[in-house]
């Protein structure tokens, strides 16, 4: 029996652990704006922001309920009490249908979000992206994040933007720009992973951080925006973001995804675990 209490002791710290990552990830998601920013071209009709506090709270919800499970598990190795194991059990059963449930739910949403995605975009980039009757601010300032992020250009490429209102805009007002400066090699993107934990730390303890893709500052506007394929090469963002931001919820929803099932799959152990020693001291006693 003693054996069997160091095992689940262990199992314990495992879901301790799991149960830390899920705090940090719901700790990021509220303190880091790229999420808002790219999941506006994602959820259109839902206030990004909103979405993500959302998630943010139901990971910090899910850790503390971790460790409540944890805490059980705990006593319930120390004490050896059938009582305690019993509820511990429970809880783990609870928590697993939980974590499933969610992963299930987030694969189905990200197949179906992705789905349609491709022709949504084409024809927000044509029709609202910086055109000033009908713009769609929150699109146009996550489209321009996106390509400031992944150092891309349109949808499938820089040609995205010609013929589009923000091009006939452009040639109208006479600066005759091909491309939106956010396609340029900027000067001040000097912060190149914007979701690092150092840059939440540093922003946490400076409001004023600038942000590039709002304020762009190309090295050589006149060459970016040049015609010639040889005159913008080195100052243009040719490939098209379409394949690196669905790349990029993809690889953020089997993260949340993988989570779940690893989660659940050392929870798996710790009820049998219990169920062993649960017999064990059952045993014991009618001895």
């Amino acid at each position: 029996m003693k054996y069997l209490k160091l095992v689940l002791f262990a199992f314990n710290l495992l879901i301790g652990l799991a149960g830390c990552t899920v705090l940090v990830l719901g700790i990021w998601l509220l303190w880091e704006p790229s999420k808002e920013n790219l999941l506006n071209l994602f959820v259109p009709d839902a206030t990004p922001h909103k979405t993500i506090n959302l998630i943010g709270y139901c990971l910090l919800g899910l850790g503390f309920t971790v460790f409540t499970v944890v805490f059980f598990g705990c006593r319930a190795a120390s004490h050896g009490s059938q009582c305690i194991l019993a509820t511990y059990i429970s809880m783990l059963v609870a928590l697993i249908i939980t974590e499933l449930v969610t992963a299930a739910v987030g694969g189905l949403l990200t197949f179906r979000i992705l789905s349609g995605l491709e022709d949504r975009l084409i024809g927000k980039l044509d029709q609202d992206y910086g055109h000033e009757p009908t713009s769609d601010i929150p699109f146009s300032h996550s489209l321009d994040f996106a390509q400031y992020k992944f150092n891309c250009c349109g949808i499938h490429g820089y040609g995205d933007y010609n013929g589009t209102a923000w091009w006939r805009d452009a040639q109208i007002s006479g600066n005759r720009r091909q491309v939106p400066l956010t396609c340029c090699v900027l000067k001040n993107s000097e912060i190149k992973n914007t979701e690092s934990p150092m840059t939440i730390v540093t922003r946490a303890f400076n409001k004023n951080t600038e942000k590039p893709w709002l304020n762009p500052k190309p090295k050589d506007e006149t060459a970016c925006q040049v015609d010639d394929k040889e005159g913008h090469d080195g100052y243009r963002h040719k490939e098209g973001c379409l394949n690196k931001i669905t790349g990029w919820l993809q690889s953020e929803s089997f993260t949340l995804v993988f989570l779940g099932m690893a989660m659940a799959g050392i929870q798996t152990f710790g009820i049998i675990t219990s169920a062993f020693l649960c017999r064990t001291i059952r045993d014991m006693q009618v001895d």
